[in-house]
């Protein structure tokens, strides 16, 4: 990964890591669906959001609603479109299933915040 891209996967613990089968691939939601998240993911969201700079980012959740991750350059000279699949990734190889949640700081996909 490029030095100047920073990435981060938040909010998966051992125990979780430790309880998941691999499951690659990337979640789609149905039309009338919404993603249910934790507090602690939208707060996840808020602290991405404001560590980006000009160079933009992706914001992934899990299919759960219970983990996220994302990546995001700080400055203003990165290449366009590689932190979602950045993120993705992440997300995958901790094993599980996610969906893009936002790039930038638009949001992709309906959304509640469950406790």
């Amino acid at each position: 990964m490029p030095k100047h891209i920073m990435a981060v996967l938040a909010g998966l613990s051992m125990t979780f890591l430790a309880a998941c089968q691999p499951q690659m691939g990337r979640v789609d939601l149905g039309p009338d669906e919404k993603l249910q998240i934790t507090r602690s993911v939208w707060q996840d969201y808020e602290s991405y959001k404001s560590k980006l700079g000009r160079g933009g980012g992706a914001f992934v959740v899990t299919e759960s609603g219970t983990s996220s991750g994302y990546s995001y350059c700080p400055g203003d000279h990165c290449r366009p479109g590689s932190f979602t699949q950045s993120a993705i990734e992440l997300c995958e190889k901790a094993g599980v299933k996610c969906l893009v949640f936002a790039q930038g700081t638009t949001i992709k996909v309906d959304y509640e915040i469950v406790d």
